[in-house]
């Protein structure tokens, strides 16, 4: 099984010289998105974060139209998307993506960021859970929670 997982990028990222979207520095948002990947790994999915495996985390310059041909593709191949969009537009179009692909997924959100009608809404499309969260901790549990109790 494999899972996608996104969240914030430019607005996470230190855009320096020529590179369009910039290169993520901060650790603190990389150690949260590892804290996602281990529950799944531990739950036997494959994982794809577009974040590092796409750009390298902005080590590496790709055109946004070839970022978005792979991901895209990696969407469609994906049985699961996870997403903690925050207030970001790249997240929210992935989530759209897999939505509209039919994909479960799991809107991850911390618990004093406002709900969007929207995000509430998207499960009478397609399987979809938020997951509201106190911190790292909370997070870990409510994901692997909701994951032991789903049919994938």
């Amino acid at each position: 099984m494999k899972a996608y997982i996104t969240a914030p990028y430019t607005n996470k990222s230190v855009i320096k010289g020529s590179n369009v979207y910039g290169e993520i520095k901060d650790q603190s948002f990389m150690n949260f998105l590892d804290a996602i990947e281990s529950v799944l790994k531990e739950l036997g999915f494959s994982t794809f974060l577009p974040h590092r495996d796409i750009h390298q985390w902005g080590k590496i310059y790709i055109k946004p139209e070839d970022v978005m041909k792979q991901t895209f593709e990696a969407i469609r191949e994906c049985d699961l998307f996870v997403t903690c969009p925050e207030y970001s537009k790249g997240p929210n179009v992935e989530l759209g993506m897999a939505v509209a692909l039919g994909k479960k997924s799991i809107i991850i959100q911390n618990e004093n960021e406002t709900l969007s009608l929207v995000h509430a809404g998207l499960n009478g499309i397609a399987p979809t859970s938020i997951i509201r969260f106190r911190d790292i901790m909370d997070m870990k549990t409510k994901l692997r929670q909701n994951l032991s109790n789903s049919t994938l």
